[in-house]
Parts: C-alpha cells; sequence; structure tokens
C-alpha cells in the first residue's frame, strides 16, 4: 500500500511525492559528493557488494603512517602454512588470469577481492571452537607474536624488547 501511494503520489506530482523525490534526490547529491571525496583520500579502490540491495562498501585505507607498518615473528610451522597459501594463491592467479583482483592481500576471496570481517571472524570462531582455544578476538591476536617471544626467551623482556629492535 505504502508504495502504490508513493509511486502514485510520484507520478501525480503531489506535494508529499515531489517532497519525497527531493528528499531522495538530496541524499544521491550527498552520496556522489561523499564517493569523490573518498577518491580523493588516500584509499585503494571501494568495492562494490557483492549481495544485491546491500549499501555496505569495503574500502582498503592505506596505513596511516610508516611506523604503523611493522614486522612481526611468526612461529615457523605459520611460516611454511603462509608460504603454501601464497603458492595457491599464485596458481589461483595463474588459473584466473585477468579475472583475477590482485591487491597483494593475505586473506582474500578467491577472485583476489578483500575479504569481509564477518566472514573472517565466522571462520576463526569455528577455528577456536574445533580447537578448544579460549574465546578471544581476532584483533587480539596481534599479541601473540610478543607473547610467542618471550616464552622463546624463558621471560626475558629486555631480550624480548632487544629481537622485537632486530626486526
Amino acid at each position: 500500500m505504502v508504495t502504490k501511494g508513493y509511486v502514485a503520489s510520484q507520478s501525480s506530482h503531489s506535494r508529499e511525492g515531489s517532497g519525497i523525490s527531493s528528499v531522495h534526490e538530496g541524499i544521491q547529491r550527498g552520496l556522489r559528493r561523499l564517493k569523490k571525496v573518498l577518491e580523493k583520500m588516500d584509499t585503494d579502490p571501494i568495492f562494490t557488494p557483492l549481495m544485491p540491495n546491500t549499501s555496505t562498501r569495503l574500502i582498503l585505507k592505506k596505513p596511516k603512517t610508516d611506523s604503523s607498518i611493522r614486522k612481526v615473528w611468526l612461529p615457523k610451522t605459520v611460516a611454511y602454512i603462509l608460504r603454501e597459501w601464497k603458492k595457491s594463491q599464485e596458481e589461483l592467479k595463474g588459473f584466473l588470469g585477468d579475472e583475477y583482483q590482485d591487491f597483494d592481500l593475505v586473506v582474500a576471496l578467491p577472485n583476489g577481492r578483500p575479504c569481509e570481517n564477518r566472514i573472517i571472524e565466522k571462520e576463526f570462531s569455528l577455528l577456536k571452537q574445533k580447537a578448544g582455544l579460549p574465546n578471544v578476538v581476532f584483533h587480539s591476536l596481534r599479541h601473540s607474536s610478543t607473547t610467542y617471544k618471550l616464552k622463546l626467551n624463558h621471560g626475558d623482556l629486555k631480550g624480548t624488547q632487544a629481537m622485537q629492535k632486530l626486526i
């Protein structure tokens, strides 16, 4: 009923219909301006949604400062897993050719597009359950590098700090 009234009011140019139309046009103008501002910012592409009727957009942002780019120490097992993952990505790139969107991402969809947080969080939750790990948020894993180095250094904080400076 509301939809029919809206369509009818637009076609008859009633006051209510033209008001809604004006608001809609204003919103569209605002979105176009926002898109122009975002395009001028130091960002990578704005990705169109994969699902229909979705207004959320993924935006890859570059780090704010050079100090935001960090090297982290990884256990050998993780390094081996990441090497194998990289090989499989390279094979997929070769297979897909121009269809693959390469943004140099470690975690990406099969076509190279960035993976949404909700997908990563869902998979991480399943992994924690299977492995019987404590319920921590994904972002807290950034501390695991330092924790692992502390264990290797038998709790020697000075040694861990020195190792951190070498990386």
